[in-house]
């Protein structure tokens, strides 16, 4: 594999980083928030007849979580790990296809290695492949979102 040691592309990925350990950070604080929020929240409202008495103490806390935990930064935080860790090896396949690319041409010097045409499409490539990752992540954020609290909750009583 060609060396990509480009100045711009070290920062980028150094950046993404950053972005993606705040992320995981304000996730993970998030989660413990949540955690705690939930049983003070049972604790507060069974007494008064607000949760259906079928409902358990467990049951309750798993259905506030799901509904309540910050899903959205920690899949942000997910995506921006996947991202790093699989750019190196994209970007190694797509060095490999595009060195074939060129010598089954005919080695024309138009796409030859390192001139502005193979620039271009290794980055308009490294570009695609992160937003690919990411639409994945958001596709999914979205597929398994929960609609309401109380279906979370009908949930937990089996009553899908």
């Amino acid at each position: 594999m060609k060396s990509f040691d480009g100045i711009s592309f070290w920062w980028a990925i150094a950046l993404l980083a950053v972005i993606g350990l705040v992320y995981a950070l304000r996730a993970f604080i998030g989660y413990k928030h949540v955690a705690r929020d939930a049983e003070a929240d049972y604790e507060y409202k069974f007494p008064q007849g607000m949760i259906d008495s079928r409902l358990s103490k467990a049951g309750y806390i798993r259905a506030y979580r799901r509904f309540h935990n910050p899903r959205g930064s920690a899949y942000v935080a997910g995506a921006i790990a996947a991202i790093l860790i699989l750019t190196g090896p994209a970007m190694a396949v797509l060095e490999f296809v595009l060195e074939q690319i060129w010598q089954l041409s005919g080695r024309p010097r138009n796409i030859e290695p390192g001139f502005l045409v193979w620039q271009f499409i290794i980055f308009f490539s490294v570009i695609g492949f992160w937003v690919f990752i990411a639409s994945r992540a958001a596709r999914r954020y979205h597929r398994y979102a929960p609609v309401t609290f109380r279906d979370e909750m009908l949930k937990e009583m089996g009553e899908d």
